[in-house]
């Protein structure tokens, strides 16, 4: 008696995951539909837009960024402070009990005056009002130049971490993609190592097979359920992953509509290529070394004395009339320490420290990242070449298992051909599958190696 099982199977869209293989094969294979299909996402991304408008509002990374660059911005104002005008004021009410005087700013003036002009009312109202300006302060110059370079380094700090946020979104999305895909190709996987088991099984009953070919098969049977439960757990991951840095609790995952195609597209359209001009981690760590000089400079400037200018006033109430400037004064004052038991040569030095680690910094971020970009030049077309070999692996595994299977119905092979051609198609799927993903994901690395991304 003939036994003829024919096959079909269909490599699906890459870029659009197919959805079951067929609960009623996976409950025969012996797997619960529940360890085979996950349960769905907490969130289900319809597009690219959704998950990049979610990132921006959730992202905790680019939040304490841009928290940070609004701390850099309060820091150079507070360095701006003492080079600006200072102007302050008091106004004090006083009742003369005893004496026939009262103090103001200092100085006394007598309220029981003989004369026949204006005298201080009772209860006295003054005002004493004080201004200074800084003429000559080479420290605070230094440090207003030091902290403008630190707010210009967290601005593109936080530029930088916009666009690593954006190319992390991106791996995330070919991750989760990626694992959809190997979960559908080892359900297909368990599919036809179901059916070649029944195979041997019926050949085995019907006395044309052998036990040993019924056993290998079900080895081959165990390790494609091995496999699936592998896959499935490691979708559930990647979705976690990606549901924790959009801000979900739980797991983030894709609607089945969701194409990749589009996604380097996507990319560039919100972030532009340098086209010569630094990247923006190199301009964070320049600019942090550029504030470290200037520190320096300014720990150093600290021997030199200051000049600035004061002026005070002071004016009280009179009788007859309203007020009189009783006092009114300007004086140039110039100040130096003379010794502060060497807190301004500890500075000096501990400034050096940090010069001679901010170049370190720059340095190390310079070599990144020409090594970054010269590795995502040549990636896109390397993840080509080895889609292109994978795919031609993969017509050849199809083929052999084609024939490796009409060979056994027709009793010229043996089962372990068979599985182990199985076994070889099924690792080339997977690794089609892969390659195709890596490709586009290659493509989006080669972006934004260089590139910028708009806040």
């Amino acid at each position: 008696m003939l036994l003829t099982l024919v096959l079909l199977v269909a490599l699906p869209d890459p870029f659009n995951p197919p959805t079951g293989s067929g609960s009623a094969v996976m409950e025969a294979a012996g797997i619960p539909e529940a360890l085979t299909a996950p349960a769905p996402p907490t969130l289900a991304l319809s597009s690219w837009d959704d998950a990049l408008g979610r990132l921006r509002a959730r992202s905790v990374d680019l939040q304490l960024a841009l928290a940070q660059l609004e701390l850099a911005g309060a820091e150079t104002r507070l360095a701006l402070a003492p080079l600006l005008p200072g102007v302050g004021a008091s106004v004090s009410v006083q009742e003369r009990l005893v004496g026939q005087s009262v103090s103001i700013g200092g100085g006394n003036i007598n309220v029981d005056g003989d004369d026949d002009g204006p005298r201080p009312t009772s209860p006295l109202v003054a005002l004493r009002a004080t201004a200074s300006q800084s003429v000559v302060d080479v420290p605070a110059w230094l440090q207003l130049s030091a902290a403008r370079a630190r707010e210009r380094s967290a601005r593109a700090s936080a530029r930088d971490t916009w666009r690593l946020l954006v190319r992390e979104l991106a791996r995330s999305l070919v991750a989760v993609v990626t694992a959809e895909r190997v979960v559908e190709i080892d359900r297909m996987g368990l599919a036809q190592a179901w059916a070649r088991h029944q195979l041997t099984l019926d050949a085995e009953k019907l006395g044309s097979g052998r036990k040993l070919d019924t056993l290998r098969t079900a080895r081959d049977l165990e390790v494609a359920r091995a496999s699936l439960l592998a896959s499935v757990e490691a979708l559930r991951r990647t979705r976690e992953a990606l549901g924790s840095a959009l801000g979900v609790e739980g797991e983030a995952g894709v609607v089945p509509a969701f194409r990749l195609e589009g996604l380097a597209r996507s990319v560039a359209e919100l972030c532009r290529p340098l086209e010569g001009a630094s990247r923006a981690d190199l301009v964070a760590a320049g600019e942090a070394s550029r504030a470290v000089e200037r520190e320096l400079g300014a720990s150093r400037a600290a021997y030199a004395p200051t000049l600035g200018l004061e002026s005070s006033l002071t004016a009280t109430t009179v009788t007859p009339g309203t007020a009189r400037v009783n006092q009114w004064n300007i004086a140039a004052v110039l100040a130096f320490d003379v010794w502060d038991g060497g807190a301004r040569g500890a500075t000096v030095r501990s400034a050096r420290a940090d010069v001679a680690v901010a170049e370190q910094q720059l340095e190390a971020v310079r070599r990144t990242l020409a090594v970054e970009v010269a590795r995502a030049r040549r990636g896109v077309a390397l993840a080509e070449a080895r889609r292109l070999t994978a795919s031609r692996a993969r017509e050849a595994a199809a083929l052999t298992d084609q024939l490796t299977g009409e060979a056994f119905r027709e009793g010229v092979g043996t089962s372990l051909e068979l599985v182990q051609s199985a076994e070889e198609l099924r690792e080339a799927e997977r690794t089609l599958a892969l390659r195709e993903l890596d490709l586009v994901q290659a493509r989006v690395e080669s972006l934004m190696a260089e590139a910028e991304c708009a806040l």
